[in-house]
């Protein structure tokens, strides 16, 4: 579901209404998908609506990092051995590329984690819950790839 209002997607979920900024006479869309009753109950261990919603959300968080994320940290990682193969100097672009492009896949797998961690799961939503914990320990695995090649990387960058 979102709210918007005054035509702003809001985007804490925590947040008051008049906080907001929505007084009398303010217009407020809610817009949204209707689930599907019989995919809530196969998707979901509770048959809540609310727990599908929280598997929505986790997806919409994780799925395009899984789609791009690891090819990508793969790429960055054949590029640190090759130019470890080379060694130094480096040339400026290089360098330029493997910081920006270390710090870059960091940070997106750090915002990331960060989104989902703000994902609260009630006990009794087992599944979504466990979804959760696993999208956090993916999103770990891979962060631990880029950071051990960003290392590498400082090495090489180090010996010029």
């Amino acid at each position: 579901m979102k709210l918007t209002v005054s035509g702003a997607n809001l985007k804490d979920d925590t947040a008051t209404l008049q906080s907001c900024g929505i007084r009398a006479g303010s217009i407020v869309v809610l817009s949204g998908e209707k689930a599907n009753k019989e995919e809530v109950e196969q998707q979901t261990a509770s048959g809540n609506p609310e727990e599908y919603g929280l598997l929505v959300r986790i997806g919409r968080i994780v799925d395009p990092i899984k789609v791009t994320m690891e090819s990508d940290i793969a790429q960055f990682n054949a590029v640190v051995q090759e130019k470890m193969a080379i060694g130094p100097p480096l040339a400026e672009a290089d360098k330029r590329f493997l910081h920006d492009r270390g710090i870059y896949l960091s940070e997106k797998l750090m915002q990331a984690l960060i989104t989902l961690d703000g994902v609260e799961c009630s006990p009794e939503f087992q599944t979504a819950r466990q979804a959760r914990r696993e999208n956090v320990r993916l999103l770990q695995r891979l962060l631990e790839q880029v950071d051990a090649a960003r290392a590498e990387a400082k090495k090489l960058l180090r010996e010029e």
